[in-house]
């Protein structure tokens, strides 16, 4: 009985696994990761400008609206290169977001040598009153200003009532006095450059900050 035929078949299947291509598996090529920043304008009006250097080389922003991309740290940062409004919303939606709400500010202007609200000024505290409320703010920077009609002491005191006395308007309306911070620069920062003893009502003011 012959089984050469049945050894030789045998042979050639033992021979094929070491036949066979090696299959090559290829690791997937991590993406670059870029990272983008887009210059916008500040909330009380200016563009600024910004600066990006790292070791490939740098790019400034000086412009509204325009972006640089960094795609790692030995690559110099991309042109600056403008974008629109849609375009911004399309890839800083998310993040513009998150900003928190501009600050708002108020002024409140006060009759000559007293702590007393101006006519107008009662007016324009009711929307100060809402804008706390609104906001829920816990961050109310208040500052008191005179004009230059007594000595720096006094006008400083003075200031000092006033930015005070819209404290405690506030913290009536329950805005915890925790959240404000109260102080006076006197004569020190007027709106109004004037010279001395001269009376000038838009310096006779409370600055109020809303964050």
């Amino acid at each position: 009985m012959r089984r050469t035929p049945i050894l030789a078949v045998a042979f050639i299947l033992a021979l094929l696994p070491a036949c066979r291509k090696k299959q090559v598996v290829q690791q997937p090529v991590a993406p670059k990761v870029e990272n983008a920043v887009v210059l916008l304008r500040d909330d009380n009006g200016p563009v600024g400008r910004v600066t990006f250097r790292n070791a490939g080389g740098s790019t400034e922003l000086t412009k509204e609206n325009t972006m640089t991309a960094i795609i790692a740290a030995d690559v110099a940062p991309g042109a600056p290169a403008p974008l629109s409004a849609e375009e911004i919303t399309r890839r800083f939606g998310s993040a513009l977001e998150g900003l928190p709400a501009p600050q708002l500010e108020f002024i409140l202007n006060f009759e000559l040598g007293t702590e007393k609200l101006t006519a107008e000024s009662e007016a324009r505290l009711i929307e100060l009153i809402q804008a706390v409320r609104e906001r829920r703010s816990t961050d109310v920077s208040i500052i008191g200003h005179t004009d230059t009609t007594d000595s720096a002491e006094s006008n400083f005191r003075l200031g000092l009532r006033r930015a005070e006395k819209v404290a405690e308007i506030l913290r009536s309306r329950g805005l915890a006095r925790e959240f404000m911070t109260v102080e006076s620069r006197g004569e020190g920062d007027p709106l109004i450059r004037t010279a001395e003893n001269m009376r000038e009502p838009r310096n006779r003011r409370v600055e109020v900050t809303v964050r």
